[in-house]
Order: C-alpha cells, then structure tokens, then sequence
C-alpha cells in the first residue's frame, strides 16, 4: 500500500469526523509544512508532518507509512515532548485556536504492522489502520 492512499484516506477519514485540515503531505508532492526546530541550523532541517489538522482546541499531527516505521514514532514523540518545535507549533496554535497537540500514526492495516505499531504505542496518542479499501479504524487512542 502506497503512503499517499494511507494519506488521503486518512485525511477524508478525519474530515468527515469533524478535523479541518490545515496540510498534508506525501512523497513528492510538495504540500505540506516544514515544521523547524526552534534551534535550526540547516534550510531542511525539521519535520514535515503528513497530516496537521485540529478539531476544536486540539491540533493533531500525523506521520503516515506504507509500511510499519519505528523512526515514525520517535519522530512524533520528539516532536510532542522535546521543545524543540515550540515556536513552530506555537505559530500553528495561534492559526488553528488550538492549545494542545496530539501525535499520531497512519499504516496500512496488516496484522504484522499493526503488532509492531501497538508495541510503541506508548509513544504517540493514536493509530490509524487503513484497509484495502481506504477505510479507517483507530486502534489505539481516540479521533
């Protein structure tokens, strides 16, 4: 299953559960946001999230694979934990009237991904199984 097709229907997915999207993003589409780190030393550095969306005062941030990607889940936890983004999520706060963040994982929904995933759930707040079919299931955490 390609990235995009976990991407968009992941986005319809949040849509018709009430998510305003403010960007997504997959390989070489060039759409989405380049999150910095507060302390950027390089023009690529940082994070361009798949998924920015909130819904009322909760702003969501997703990485989405075609495949199970543990770097994913660091990635996120980073993200929501280290500090190192404050300005830029602070910028996307103030754009969305949110004021907290949640971290999340899209895959396809494949037995052997879906165990790996629920072994490091720990470190993100939701994970988003996509079926053949593009429908989507929360299995861990809630929209």
């Amino acid at each position: 299953m390609e990235e995009e097709f976990v991407t968009k229907s992941i986005v319809s997915f949040l849509k018709a559960n009430g998510y305003l999207i403010y960007s997504f993003d997959f390989p070489q589409s060039g759409t989405g946001i380049l999150l910095r780190p507060d302390k950027s030393s390089g023009k690529s550095e940082g994070i361009k999230p798949d998924i920015i969306a909130a819904k009322g005062r909760t702003l969501l941030i997703m990485e989405n694979k075609g495949k199970f990607w543990k770097g994913d889940f660091e990635k996120l936890h980073n993200l929501k934990h280290s500090g190192d983004y404050r300005t830029a999520l602070q910028h996307i706060h103030i754009d969305m009237g949110t004021d907290r963040i949640t971290v999340g994982i899209g895959i396809p929904n494949n037995p052997k991904y879906t165990k790996r995933a629920l072994n490091l759930k720990q470190m993100v707040d939701l994970i988003i199984t996509v079926d053949t079919s593009g429908a989507c299931e929360v299995i861990w955490g809630d929209i």
